[in-house]
């Protein structure tokens, strides 16, 4: 059985931007069928976690797995390169 993903995705409110990405995200995992858990974090609510994440823009999508850090800021719009990022290409 495969590992659960855990990807944290830090937004600015519920931006234009921000919507997207939660979006764009939610379909890549649907695509791949990979199992995600999507922690949405909004920096407004929660700006000391940002800060421990060292996230300065967003949106930023952060996934931790086997001592690895991947980090990804923008809309994730482009499904190839967040894939890429992801390790899932």
């Amino acid at each position: 059985m495969r590992e659960r993903r855990l990807i944290r995705l830090y937004i600015s409110g519920v931006t234009p931007r921000s919507v997207r990405a939660v979006e764009n995200l939610k379909a890549i995992c649907r695509e791949l069928g990979e199992s995600c858990e999507l922690e949405v974090i909004d920096v407004y609510q929660q700006a000391q976690r940002a800060r421990e994440d060292g996230v300065l823009v967003t949106p930023t999508l952060i996934e931790r797995s086997q001592g690895a850090v991947r980090r990804l800021v923008g809309d994730l719009a482009d499904r190839r390169r967040v894939r890429q990022a992801l390790g899932l290409a």
